[in-house]
């Protein structure tokens, strides 16, 4: 399959390395630097066990005159999703497959800006994933993978999920992946933003008392929240596995961590600030999550 993966950064180079060993992959990303890196000198990737690994990986800017993939994997940032597919509209014919395992709620909205739904396949993943430098990329947690099954897209989900099985990714379907989304949204929201500020790697959530605690507040508003619109998740269960997570991910530095200190726009909007927009809806205050929104937006303004 001939495979394009959007966004060349810690998630995207991950899953471009593992796709390429059977597929025809290639990376396209927006920075000049970090193509000319990866052109020159490939992908490393260091595995948990501090095994590590090659990979020359096509790279190239939106701009540039390429093939149209059967298969397209969002990897930018969920907020900057509309802006990226939009320079790769040309590359997106009637049978091209977009596919998101990104983090944020909403993806999906975007992606169907963009092609049919039937060419639209949703998942999350628990993979952590941190960037080095261009081109060097640690792999700190291995995790299992969902894609969403729905009543359009059964025949573009099959191809993709081949690809991802004979890749080497413990995948799993869902038929009910909006609350697989959300349950991943949580642990999103249980852990990012808190690391991003204590600028500290994943393991202090479940190290520190303090940080556990905002985190298991955050994720209880969360909860509460998404209970109002008819859902039943269990704050206990959810913030069980927001430490799972954190222990799996230990080593790993969170996307928003990542951001900030690489002085770029976070996704809090589509994590944290969408319990906000929620609440604002229903009427009622969620004040962790909002306090955590504005101070993540107060460390954005100052970078």
């Amino acid at each position: 399959m001939k495979i394009a993966v959007l966004g060349a950064g810690a998630m995207g180079s991950l899953f471009a390395c593992y796709l390429s060993v059977n597929n025809e992959v290639f990376l396209i990303d927006h920075k000049i630097e970090k193509i000319d890196k990866i052109n020159k000198d490939g992908i490393e990737l260091i595995e948990n066990d501090n095994s590590r690994h090659f990979y020359n990986i096509p790279a190239y800017m939106y701009d540039e005159n390429l093939p149209k993939p059967d298969i397209i994997f969002s990897f930018v940032k969920s907020i900057k999703n509309m802006e990226a597919l939009e320079n790769i509209s040309h590359l997106i014919s009637d049978d091209t497959i977009l596919v998101s395992l990104q983090n944020g709620y909403g993806n999906d909205k975007d992606l169907e800006m963009f092609q049919d739904k039937s060419h639209v396949v949703i998942g999350s993943t628990t993979h952590g994933s941190t960037i080095l430098s261009y081109g060097k990329v640690f792999h700190a947690g291995s995790g299992k993978s969902f894609l969403g099954e729905n009543d359009f897209n059964k025949d573009s989900l099959n191809i993709v999920k081949k690809v991802l099985i004979d890749s080497g990714f413990d995948l799993e379907i869902s038929q009910n992946i909006e609350k697989l989304m959300i349950e991943k949204l949580f642990i999103n929201i249980g852990i990012n933003a808190i690391t991003a500020l204590a600028d500290k790697e994943n393991s202090c959530i479940y190290k520190n008392s303090h940080a556990r605690e905002m985190s298991k507040l955050l994720v209880s508003e969360a909860c509460h929240i998404f209970n109002l619109y008819g859902y039943d998740f269990d704050k206990e269960e959810i913030f069980d596995r927001v430490i799972e997570t954190a222990k799996k991910t230990g080593k790993n530095t969170s996307s928003m961590r990542a951001d900030l200190l690489k002085k770029n726009e976070s996704e809090i909007d589509k994590i944290n600030k969408v319990i906000v927009d929620k609440a604002m809806a229903k009427g009622i205050a969620c004040p962790y999550n909002e306090a955590i929104t504005l101070l993540i937006k107060a460390k954005e303004e100052n970078i």
